[in-house]
């Protein structure tokens, strides 16, 4: 009797392909999840002082794993919730102000069969944190953040940034001061190139380096999410308190700060009282204001308390040469432990020392009282080639402002709470025209200033309110007159 043995091979192949394929299907079929995990316990309804600490706890199970644990939150006033992750099946809040917390819990394993939540999976239920006052002879203390951003002039995005900071600031919403540090000021300067090791503009330093925002291509909810992240952090129990008292008689301003450690151990870092302008000097390309523009600072130096210990410090200047109405000044302490920060966050590039901000207080000089106007450029646009008064090409790496040909020169002048009375154009430091109505324009028609067929001339501007404050601006020029 003959074998084929072709045929008895590929009858031997076949029966070791179907079987490797029923045993691959059978085995995969044991190994599909469909088991959504389970919340065994969750915290739920608790309340706590101002000031506290607080832990939300969670127990779960799974057949397999739990991969994705996740805490929702938000204060009562809040539309959009915020969220962190379990760590050991604990997730950390810190109470800084007495608005009440919502908060849910969601769950998901590998296999995605979540998220399941608990008591709902989008918030449309949720559990209380109750924040009570502490009573502390009477006094109510709050963590306030600290927000730092880096501007410039010519910056197209600075101010934008600037005002979404502004309406976060005057919301209410969140406990946070904000200091604009413009390039163009030497103490603004040191501050960013040489402690935070500045890439560009703009950028945004939050408590110090906990959260940094590089460039233009964020959303006024990311500043509003960073924010929020830095004010629920832990942070030790360090309280500042910042008083600002003004003599009109002698223009002295005396500023006083109170610290407290409220720690079991000594405190070292550093103070930082920043003199501010309400509305900076500085603005933006089109006259768009800088608020809270900072000066220098009054205080300045490295700090040690004591477990339950207190500290006092005063510093007088004069401010004759400044108007108290639109003065604040902002204290900061900075904590002395070093941490690893990036001006280019994303990338992790130009590292810099970052020591993180623990508190933070204000003190307007003058409460209420009249803030000086705002103005700046629309035509021309800073970094521009102009052609008979038309921006045509921006510089990408230089950035001279260029004129060729017959220019209008139209100012943008604004005032928060007084009229514009007046604008006047200046020409290197010659009075060119005054105009009190806008649109406030000059044209280089009007006079014969420019003699030669090239040269460079500066052309400023300087608003006046309806009770005699002012606001300025300069933009250097290169000419070409055909």
């Amino acid at each position: 009797m003959k074998f084929n043995l072709k045929l008895i091979l590929l009858i031997v192949i076949l029966i070791l392909v179907v079987s490797s394929i029923y045993i691959i299907f059978f085995t995969k079929s044991k190994s599909i999840d469909n088991i959504p995990p389970e919340i065994i316990t969750v915290t739920e309804n608790i309340s706590a002082k101002i000031g506290d600490t607080i832990y939300i706890y969670i127990t779960y199970s799974d057949n397999i794993e739990v991969t994705d644990v996740k805490l929702f939150y938000k204060t009562e006033i809040e539309s959009e919730w915020n969220s962190k992750p379990f760590i050991n099946g604990s997730a950390e809040l810190k109470l800084n102000s007495l608005k009440n917390l919502n908060y849910f819990v969601t769950i998901d394993d590998k296999a995605g069969n979540g998220p399941i939540g608990k008591p709902s999976i989008d918030g449309s239920k949720y559990y209380t944190i109750t924040v009570n006052e502490d009573d502390n002879n009477g006094n109510e203390y709050v963590r306030n953040v600290f927000v730092e951003e880096g501007a410039l002039n010519s910056c197209k995005f600075c101010p934008i940034i600037s005002e979404w900071l502004y309406e976060l600031y005057n919301s209410g919403d969140y406990n946070f001061y904000f200091v604009t540090l413009v390039g163009l000021d030497d103490n603004a300067a040191d501050r960013l190139n040489n402690e935070y090791k500045l890439l560009g503009f703009p950028t945004v330093f939050i408590d110090g380096g906990y959260k940094v925002l590089f460039g233009g291509g964020h959303e006024k909810s990311e500043y509003a999410q960073a924010i929020r992240d830095a004010e629920y952090r832990s942070v030790p129990n360090i309280q500042l308190r910042v008083e600002a008292e003004y003599n009109n008689n002698t223009n002295i301003l005396v500023c006083n700060a109170l610290l407290k450690n409220l720690e079991s151990d000594s405190y070292n870092g550093r103070i930082r009282i920043y003199l501010t302008e309400k509305i900076s000097k500085w603005s933006g390309p089109e006259g768009d204001p800088y608020h809270f523009g900072f000066l220098e600072y009054l205080i300045d130096k490295e700090i040690s308390i004591k477990s339950n210990g207190n500290i006092t410090l005063q510093e007088t200047k004069d401010i004759s040469e400044l108007d108290p109405e639109n003065l604040m000044v902002i204290g900061v302490v900075f904590n002395s432990e070093k941490n690893q920060g990036y001006s280019d966050p994303p990338n992790n590039r130009f590292p810099f020392d970052a020591y993180y901000a623990d508190a933070a207080d204000g003190s307007e000089v003058l409460t209420g009282g009249n803030l000086p106007p705002s103005v700046g450029f629309s035509t021309p646009k800073i970094g521009y080639l102009h052609f008979m008064g038309i921006p045509i090409w921006d510089y990408i790496i230089r950035k001279p402002t260029v004129l060729i040909g017959k220019t209008k020169i139209v100012a943008e002048a604004y005032d928060e709470d007084s009229e514009i009375e007046k604008v006047q154009f200046y020409i290197d430091d010659e009075l060119v025209i005054e105009d009190t109505e806008p649109p406030y324009e000059y044209s280089f028609r009007k006079v014969k200033l420019f003699k030669r067929v090239l040269r460079n001339h500066t052309i400023s501007v300087i608003a006046y309110d309806d009770e005699g404050k002012t606001g300025t601006n300069s933009i250097e020029v290169r000419c070409y007159f055909l």
